[in-house]
């Protein structure tokens, strides 16, 4: 695969890709450099990767032979209710499907800094397959013409 240009997913110059029934074709998990690369195939033919910079937590679960978008949540482009933004955070420090107990402090502190701009949130809703969840300090995209 040619090498990606990433653009910081909050100031993405022009109209942002859609996603919409892209499937996830690759994980890259780097831990010790708190990174994570998620690679799509897109419906037009492109390939594109989300990055995400300074992993904070994350939670990937149900990846399985097909794994297809309904839509993305990104902030701050998408603006998450206080509630989404709770619901999300428990869910993606939880291990299990019931709600993890997480601080309120620590939930509160989290919203302060998606609305700040210090973390980002990225939800990935899947018509089926793969749901992420992904707190970290940037996200970027890249998007490599198809073959």
């Amino acid at each position: 695969m040619q090498n990606e240009n990433y653009q910081n997913v909050i100031g993405f110059e022009g109209e942002r890709p859609t996603f919409h029934d892209a499937e996830l074709v690759g994980i890259d998990h780097r831990p010790t450099d708190r990174e994570l690369l998620l690679r799509f195939a897109r419906v037009d033919g492109t390939t594109g990767t989300f990055r995400f910079v300074g992993v904070v937590s994350q939670r990937i679960v149900d990846f399985a032979e097909q794994n297809v978008v309904s839509r993305l949540l990104i902030s701050p482009t998408y603006h998450f209710s206080a509630a989404e933004a709770g619901q999300w955070l428990r869910w993606v420090d939880s291990r299990d499907d019931s709600q993890a107990t997480v601080d309120q402090k620590q939930i509160d502190q989290r919203i302060a800094d998606f609305v700040a701009g210090r973390k980002a949130l990225f939800v990935l809703e899947p018509s089926c397959g793969a749901e992420v969840a992904v707190v970290c300090d940037s996200i970027w995209l890249g998007l490599v013409p198809g073959a």
